[in-house]
Protein backbone atom coordinates (compact mmCIF):
# COMPACT_ATOMS: atom_id res chain seq x y z
CA UNK A 1 0.00 0.00 0.00
CA UNK A 2 1.20 3.32 -1.28
CA UNK A 3 0.68 7.21 0.11
CA UNK A 4 1.13 9.59 -1.60
CA UNK A 5 4.14 10.23 -4.02
CA UNK A 6 5.54 13.34 -4.76
CA UNK A 7 6.57 15.09 -8.01
CA UNK A 8 10.22 14.53 -8.75
CA UNK A 9 10.26 18.32 -7.33
CA UNK A 10 9.62 17.50 -3.71
CA UNK A 11 12.49 17.41 -1.45
CA UNK A 12 11.30 14.60 0.42
CA UNK A 13 14.11 11.82 0.50
CA UNK A 14 13.84 8.90 -1.66
CA UNK A 15 12.97 6.30 1.17
CA UNK A 16 10.10 4.41 2.37
CA UNK A 17 8.57 4.91 5.85
CA UNK A 18 9.62 2.10 7.61
CA UNK A 19 6.30 -0.12 9.20
CA UNK A 20 6.44 -0.14 12.71
CA UNK A 21 3.60 0.17 15.32
CA UNK A 22 4.47 3.57 15.79
CA UNK A 23 4.70 4.58 12.26
CA UNK A 24 1.12 3.12 11.64
CA UNK A 25 -0.72 4.83 14.64
CA UNK A 26 0.97 8.32 14.10
CA UNK A 27 -0.83 7.87 10.73
CA UNK A 28 -4.14 6.73 11.54
CA UNK A 29 -5.89 9.77 11.85
CA UNK A 30 -7.32 11.34 8.14
CA UNK A 31 -5.94 14.78 8.91
CA UNK A 32 -2.45 13.15 9.71
CA UNK A 33 -2.30 11.42 6.76
CA UNK A 34 -3.79 14.48 4.68
CA UNK A 35 -0.40 16.49 6.18
CA UNK A 36 2.29 13.72 5.17
CA UNK A 37 0.80 13.99 1.64
CA UNK A 38 0.51 17.62 1.46
CA UNK A 39 4.51 17.75 2.44
CA UNK A 40 5.36 14.73 0.34
CA UNK A 41 3.69 16.17 -3.13
CA UNK A 42 4.29 20.00 -2.54
CA UNK A 43 7.64 20.17 -0.39
CA UNK A 44 8.63 22.26 2.87
CA UNK A 45 5.38 23.98 4.02
CA UNK A 46 4.74 26.15 7.27
CA UNK A 47 1.72 25.80 9.82
CA UNK A 48 0.37 28.41 8.53
CA UNK A 49 0.58 27.17 4.69
CA UNK A 50 -0.73 24.09 5.68
CA UNK A 51 -3.53 25.25 7.96
CA UNK A 52 -4.57 27.41 5.33
CA UNK A 53 -5.14 24.88 2.28
CA UNK A 54 -6.56 22.17 4.96
CA UNK A 55 -8.72 24.52 6.57
CA UNK A 56 -7.91 23.46 10.12
CA UNK A 57 -6.72 26.05 12.87
CA UNK A 58 -3.16 26.24 12.89
CA UNK A 59 -2.89 25.01 16.66
CA UNK A 60 -4.47 21.48 15.61
CA UNK A 61 -1.99 21.55 12.42
CA UNK A 62 0.68 21.97 15.20
CA UNK A 63 -0.31 19.10 17.20
CA UNK A 64 -0.33 16.70 14.33
CA UNK A 65 2.91 17.68 13.26
CA UNK A 66 3.92 16.77 16.30
CA UNK A 67 2.35 13.37 16.63
CA UNK A 68 4.20 12.49 12.77
CA UNK A 69 7.12 14.11 14.22
CA UNK A 70 7.49 11.60 16.84
CA UNK A 71 7.29 8.88 14.82
CA UNK A 72 10.13 10.06 12.45
CA UNK A 73 7.73 10.94 9.98
CA UNK A 74 8.31 14.63 9.61
CA UNK A 75 11.20 16.92 11.12
CA UNK A 76 11.18 20.75 11.19
CA UNK A 77 13.74 22.61 8.49
CA UNK A 78 15.39 26.10 8.95
CA UNK A 79 13.11 28.72 7.15
CA UNK A 80 14.12 29.73 3.75
CA UNK A 81 14.01 33.28 4.20
CA UNK A 82 15.64 33.36 7.44
CA UNK A 83 12.29 34.28 9.90
CA UNK A 84 12.10 32.45 12.49
CA UNK A 85 9.21 33.04 13.34
CA UNK A 86 7.38 30.66 10.71
CA UNK A 87 7.54 26.97 11.93
CA UNK A 88 8.58 25.30 8.51
CA UNK A 89 7.77 21.07 8.41
CA UNK A 90 9.19 18.79 5.76
CA UNK A 91 8.61 14.57 5.33
CA UNK A 92 11.61 12.32 5.73
CA UNK A 93 10.56 10.26 3.74
CA UNK A 94 8.73 10.05 0.11
CA UNK A 95 6.08 7.40 0.59
CA UNK A 96 4.55 4.73 2.94
CA UNK A 97 4.94 1.28 1.05
CA UNK A 98 3.17 -1.76 3.00
CA UNK A 99 3.61 -4.77 1.04
CA UNK A 100 3.79 -8.11 3.48
CA UNK A 101 5.46 -5.89 6.02
CA UNK A 102 1.85 -5.03 7.20
CA UNK A 103 1.61 -8.58 8.07
CA UNK A 104 4.44 -8.64 10.51
CA UNK A 105 3.66 -10.16 13.82
CA UNK A 106 5.48 -7.46 15.81
CA UNK A 107 2.65 -5.11 15.10
CA UNK A 108 -0.36 -5.22 16.32
CA UNK A 109 -3.69 -6.01 14.64
CA UNK A 110 -5.73 -3.31 16.32
CA UNK A 111 -3.05 -0.74 14.77
CA UNK A 112 -3.24 -2.55 11.62
CA UNK A 113 -7.21 -2.54 11.32
CA UNK A 114 -6.64 1.26 12.10
CA UNK A 115 -5.07 2.33 10.01
CA UNK A 116 -6.08 0.27 7.29
CA UNK A 117 -9.64 2.35 8.01
CA UNK A 118 -8.37 5.62 8.09
CA UNK A 119 -6.57 5.06 4.60
CA UNK A 120 -9.80 4.01 3.20
CA UNK A 121 -11.38 7.24 4.77
CA UNK A 122 -8.38 9.32 3.58
CA UNK A 123 -8.96 8.13 0.12
CA UNK A 124 -12.72 8.99 -0.10
CA UNK A 125 -12.09 12.20 1.20
CA UNK A 126 -9.45 12.95 -1.42
CA UNK A 127 -11.81 11.92 -4.45
CA UNK A 128 -14.23 13.89 -2.72
CA UNK A 129 -11.98 16.89 -2.79
CA UNK A 130 -11.78 16.15 -6.30
CA UNK A 131 -15.71 15.98 -7.42
CA UNK A 132 -15.98 19.49 -5.38
CA UNK A 133 -13.58 21.13 -7.90
CA UNK A 134 -14.36 19.13 -10.68
CA UNK A 135 -16.93 21.64 -11.85
CA UNK A 136 -14.08 24.67 -12.02
CA UNK A 137 -11.28 21.99 -13.48
CA UNK A 138 -10.79 21.65 -17.80
CA UNK A 139 -12.99 19.58 -19.33
CA UNK A 140 -9.70 17.66 -20.01
CA UNK A 141 -8.97 16.13 -15.66
CA UNK A 142 -12.81 15.25 -16.11
CA UNK A 143 -12.33 12.87 -19.13
CA UNK A 144 -8.87 11.87 -17.78
CA UNK A 145 -10.36 10.77 -14.13
CA UNK A 146 -11.99 7.00 -13.64
CA UNK A 147 -13.98 5.09 -11.38
CA UNK A 148 -14.20 1.89 -12.07
CA UNK A 149 -14.55 -1.43 -9.63
CA UNK A 150 -14.22 -4.82 -11.22
CA UNK A 151 -15.52 -8.27 -9.01
CA UNK A 152 -13.12 -11.01 -10.44
CA UNK A 153 -13.00 -14.64 -9.62
CA UNK A 154 -9.29 -15.79 -8.77
CA UNK A 155 -7.62 -17.80 -6.46
CA UNK A 156 -5.44 -15.82 -3.89
CA UNK A 157 -2.46 -16.43 -5.79
CA UNK A 158 -3.71 -15.21 -9.00
CA UNK A 159 -4.80 -11.96 -7.24
CA UNK A 160 -1.08 -11.61 -5.91
CA UNK A 161 0.35 -12.12 -9.38
CA UNK A 162 -2.17 -9.40 -10.64
CA UNK A 163 -1.41 -7.14 -7.82
CA UNK A 164 2.69 -7.53 -9.36
CA UNK A 165 1.57 -6.62 -12.32
CA UNK A 166 -0.18 -3.68 -11.66
CA UNK A 167 2.72 -2.78 -9.78
CA UNK A 168 4.76 -2.76 -12.59
CA UNK A 169 2.86 -0.08 -14.87
CA UNK A 170 2.75 2.31 -11.96
CA UNK A 171 6.53 1.95 -11.35
CA UNK A 172 6.62 2.66 -14.94
CA UNK A 173 4.49 5.75 -14.98
CA UNK A 174 6.40 6.95 -11.65
CA UNK A 175 10.32 6.57 -13.52
CA UNK A 176 8.63 8.55 -16.60
CA UNK A 177 6.76 10.83 -14.43
CA UNK A 178 10.36 11.66 -12.44
CA UNK A 179 12.69 11.89 -15.81
CA UNK A 180 13.66 15.45 -16.38
CA UNK A 181 12.51 14.62 -20.01
CA UNK A 182 8.97 14.56 -18.67
CA UNK A 183 8.73 18.00 -17.46
CA UNK A 184 5.96 19.65 -20.21
CA UNK A 185 3.16 21.98 -19.99
CA UNK A 186 0.02 20.79 -18.05
CA UNK A 187 1.71 18.28 -15.55
CA UNK A 188 -0.12 17.80 -12.19
CA UNK A 189 -0.25 15.35 -9.55
CA UNK A 190 -2.41 12.49 -10.22
CA UNK A 191 -3.85 10.53 -7.30
CA UNK A 192 -3.64 6.72 -8.32
CA UNK A 193 -5.53 4.40 -5.40
CA UNK A 194 -5.29 0.99 -5.87
CA UNK A 195 -7.37 -1.84 -3.84
CA UNK A 196 -7.39 -5.29 -4.44
CA UNK A 197 -9.31 -7.30 -1.53
CA UNK A 198 -11.69 -10.63 -1.05
CA UNK A 199 -15.32 -9.19 -1.98
CA UNK A 200 -17.78 -9.64 0.79
CA UNK A 201 -21.34 -9.57 -0.82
Amino acid sequence: MNAQRPDNDSPAASSNTPTTTDTLQAMSNPIRMRILGILRINGPRTVGQISQQMNEAPGAISYHLGQLSHARLVEKVASPDGDRRKSWWKARQDSTQFGNGIEDDDIDATSKDLFRRTAALSHEMAYERFLDKLPSLPDEWSEASANDDHVIRMTADDAKSMINELDEVIRKWERQAASASQKKEGTEPVALTLQVFRWIP
